[in-house]
């Protein structure tokens, strides 16, 4: 597939999906690729008059099982609780004591949060406003806080330097730390290898944890054999910079900040396996589909994406007129309502700068092109060619006179001055 920056769709695209965007600009907006009519129109789940330059969304994840509840946190330290439940869909926010929030977790009736300080806070649902959160010291720094899906109760953390490096604790033992990552041995120089955690993914369970780094390396642990990883891959040639990734079986999806979406096989490390094409910017974040089969993607560029994670077929483009920050993507539960018209103004709106398209040969119009093209005389069949000329030459005779009287107009005003 060529190049494109149209909004597109896959024909073969049929399945039954929707999107949660969160943006640079604080905005937090909900797709659906599955309608037929319109499936590159945005709904805002937020205020767009309540927000400011610290509304930035910094992380963004489903609370329970059934993915009926989102949690997203800002660069501030306001947290929403949004629910769907029920075809219903009410918004909940929650106040933590430092900020910005880089990961959120949901267990029993506590809210965890990781906060950019090292910190991780635990704060019941039901307390009051001025309770204040359980303290975990997890470093000084934390760039993401990841919660495993199979097993709730285990959140994992990392972030720049060793002492923030990877670490695994369990909330039902009081948020007790069960495993912390130690670092390759030093170079050949006998310098310290640089550590930068900045994502975390758990690869179908609590034991077997994937990291990237902004530094070039993808690492592979397994908390019941070592500390140490047990596969790793640097792009110290490649110069590749690691912000996000998402695991499922034997793969690791990666994203850099140049706009490369690389796929890397567990049992052979050494290089990727996939490279899915269409970016112009840094991904910023990746999530799965609940089948594994669909990859989508936010990026900088203001797009988000859907491929296909086994063909890398590009199956779905949107844009969404900000930096799109996170993104989920859920089964969709109810068909998407085409007969309703869409909103005004922000809360449904498609850019108009931005042509769409279903297909996925995307051929820019040319409106000079068209224009000349329609100007050009249609060649008739040979019975209708008398026709034709005579009608030719009655338009030539009318072009001439007009040109004769602009002319003769033109004449006189010169004589009058």
């Amino acid at each position: 597939m060529k190049w494109t920056t149209a909004n597109l769709k896959h024909a073969n695209y049929t399945a039954k999906h929707e999107l949660y965007v969160g943006t640079h600009t604080g905005s937090f907006k909900h797709l659906v690729p599955a309608s037929e009519k319109s499936p590159h129109g945005q709904s805002n789940l937020s205020d767009l008059v309540a927000l400011d330059k610290d509304s930035r969304v910094t992380s963004l994840g489903f609370g329970n099982e059934a993915q009926t509840e989102i949690l997203l946190g800002r660069a501030k330290n306001t947290v929403e609780l949004h629910s769907f439940a029920e075809g219903k869909s009410s918004r909940k926010s929650v106040s933590f004591t430092a900020a910005p929030i880089v990961g959120l977790a949901r267990y029993n009736d506590k809210l965890i949060a990781g906060i950019g300080n090292g910190q991780i806070q635990s704060l019941e649902l039901e307390a009051d406003e001025e309770a204040e959160p359980v303290v975990i010291t997890a470093g000084n720094q934390i760039d993401h806080l990841r919660q495993c899906a199979q097993v709730r109760n285990i959140v994992a953390t990392g972030g720049k330097e060793r002492q923030n490096n990877l670490k695994v604790y369990d909330l039902s033992s009081d948020g007790k730390q069960i495993f912390s990552s130690k670092n390759l041995p030093n170079d050949y120089l006998q310098l310290e290898v640089p550590v930068w955690d900045s994502d975390i993914g758990f690869v179908d369970g609590p034991s077997v944890l994937a990291t990237c780094s902004r530094t070039g390396y993808v690492r592979l642990y397994d908390t019941r054999k070592q500390r140490r990883p047990v596969a790793c891959f640097a792009s110290e040639e490649h110069g590749m910079s690691f912000t996000t990734l998402v695991a499922r079986g034997n793969f690791i999806y990666t994203g850099t900040t140049m706009g490369a979406l690389k796929a890397f096989d567990t049992r052979r490390m050494k290089t990727h396996v996939h490279t899915y094409k269409g970016f112009t910017g840094g991904i910023s974040d990746l999530h799965l589909d609940a089948t594994g089969r669909y990859l989508s993607s936010a990026s900088l560029d203001r797009y988000v994406r859907i491929h296909d994670a086994e063909s890398t077929v590009l199956l779905y483009q949107c844009y969404v007129k900000s930096k799109a920050t996170k993104i989920l993507i859920r089964q969709l539960e109810n068909e998407p309502q085409d007969s309703e018209q869409p909103e005004e103004d922000a809360d449904l709106e498609v850019d108009n700068n931005v042509k769409e398209n279903k297909s996925l040969k995307a051929t820019p119009v040319d409106n000079e092109y068209e224009d000349l093209f329609d100007q050009m005389p249609t060649v008739g069949d040979s019975d209708n060619e008398s026709e034709g000329d005579e009608e030719t030459t009655t338009k030539q005779s009318k072009t001439k006179l007009k040109r004769k009287s602009l002319n003769q107009s033109l004449k006189t005003k010169k004589k009058k001055l």
